[in-house]
This record gives structure tokens, sequence and C-alpha cells, in this order.
């Protein structure tokens, strides 16, 4: 099963595991992006050229056409679906239910469930936290698969 990869899976890497330092790396993640084995959405594309760092350069000149999946309908529907549960959620305040909305988590959730992948994230569930809606809990919400990198690169017999 194809994997959909949160920001911070690509921000802690880049912190983590530094270019000059974890090539091998950085060339298995390309490989994977290549194969169509590991997608993102378009939401985290955006939240990555913000930074304009060594990662908003490296995936800009490394990434497939294909890697950053679009809104289509069948997101817009998954991301309704995601929304209305959140906002429908009482443990939620409504700063953490706006800032849902509002960044690629929801989009990231959404994606992965229109087209059937398993997201990636660091996020650790809390469904009792108020102040933020954690992707895990939304993907447990609606029956979508989460796990961590390590998680997938041990599923997809992937060793560095």
């Amino acid at each position: 099963m194809p994997y959909l990869i949160d920001t911070n899976i690509l921000i802690r890497s880049k912190n983590d595991m530094p270019f000059d330092l974890w090539p091998t790396f950085w060339d298995k993640f390309h490989g994977l992006m290549m194969n169509g084995q590991i997608y993102s959405c378009d939401r985290v594309k955006s939240e990555i050229e913000n930074r304009n760092d060594d990662l908003t350069h490296w995936m800009s000149e490394n990434t497939p056409p294909n890697f950053y999946i679009g809104e289509d309908t069948d997101v817009m529907i998954q991301l309704a679906a995601t929304q209305n549960w959140a906002n429908s959620n009482s443990v939620f305040t409504n700063a953490a239910r706006i800032d849902y909305a509002s960044k690629a988590d929801a989009y990231i959730v959404a994606t992965a469930k229109a087209k059937g992948l398993t997201v990636v994230t660091y996020e650790k569930s809390s469904p009792f936290r108020q102040t933020r809606v954690m992707i895990p809990d939304a993907c447990a919400a609606l029956g979508v698969n989460c796990c961590d990198l390590n998680a997938m690169l041990r599923e997809m017999g992937v060793t560095i």
C-alpha cells in the first residue's frame, strides 16, 4: 500500500539526517518517490515551499510531477468528512478546530482517505487533547491507517 507523507516527516528527516551526512537515506527516499510508493499532498508542498530552506530546494529538485496529490472531488468530499468529525467532537476547542482546518493536517487525512493511502507522521494519538487535533486521531475516526517513518520503512522492507 502506498504512503502519504506529513510535513513533519520531511522537516524532521532534514533536521535529523542532513543531506550531506545521510545521502543514502535521501537516495532511498527519492527512489520511493520515483517508484510511486510514497506521496504527499499540495498543502504539504505549500508548507515546505514557505520554509525556503535546504529541504525546499531538495524537494523542488527531486520530486516527480505526481508526488503531490491535488484537491480533487474525492479529496474534497473526505475533507468535509474530517472537518465535520473535528467540528462535532466536543473535546476540541474552537481554536483547535480552526488550526486543524487551516493547516495541511485535514488535507493529509482527507487525501489519504480518498486515495486509500497510509498516513506517515510523527504525531502521536492524543484523543483528549483539547488544544490540537492530532492526525492519528483524525485517521482513526475516518478509518485511515497511520504510522511513523520507521514503521513505513519496515513495512516496505527498506533498510539504510
